[in-house]
């Protein structure tokens, strides 16, 4: 059932234009950025987005400039490190052709983020999300205590994603028409 879900939720995110995409994202960074718990959080984990995800780019410079502690995951076999970094130009393409940095310099737990900004294909009405399929941002919630945060664009959010009573739900889902908090 998750893999038909996968399916139907990529189909929903790449029929958006390349106008769409860009202003969506930019509306979605924008709240983020307005909200106490993104203000107040000086350690902050965000994901390096991909083509059809969320747009995570100017955020994570956003994030520099300002002078925020910006953490960003790194595949190691089956679980993501959480590794500082100081420039846009300590990312390089890893595991998965995702930006990722090119090296360890900071290996933080979990516990320690302040903020964790995660990915999803899909999201729903009680903080659920739908990942693609690997379980790392499921094992990486389970060790944090920090607000969780989902970015989606509106043709994401379903009413009700399968969920079992292990999943970390999220605190609060972000699209370009709505905050949802749980």
């Amino acid at each position: 059932m998750k893999d038909s879900l996968r399916l139907k939720l990529r189909e929903r995110r790449s029929a958006l234009s390349q106008s769409s995409y860009t202003e969506k994202s930019a509306s979605i960074r924008g709240k983020l950025e307005s909200l106490k718990e993104f203000k107040k959080s000086k350690k902050i984990l965000l994901y390096v987005s991909t083509d059809e995800e969320v747009d995570t780019k100017a955020l994570i410079k956003d994030c520099l400039k300002i002078g925020d502690s910006v953490f960003v995951p790194k595949v190691i076999k089956d679980s993501l490190a959480i590794c500082k970094i100081d420039t846009w130009e300590d990312l390089k393409p890893g595991n998965f052709g995702i930006l990722e940095p090119c090296e360890i310099i900071s290996n933080i737990h979990p516990s320690e983020m302040d903020l964790i900004v995660v990915p999803g294909i899909g999201f729903d009405l009680k903080g659920h999300r739908i990942g693609y399929g690997k379980g790392f941002y499921d094992r990486l919630l389970k060790q944090t205590n920090g607000f969780k945060v989902g970015l989606a664009f509106e043709e994401q959010i379903l009413h009700c994603i399968p969920s079992k009573e292990h999943d970390v739900p999220l605190d609060l889902i972000i699209t370009d028409k709505h905050i949802f908090r749980f």
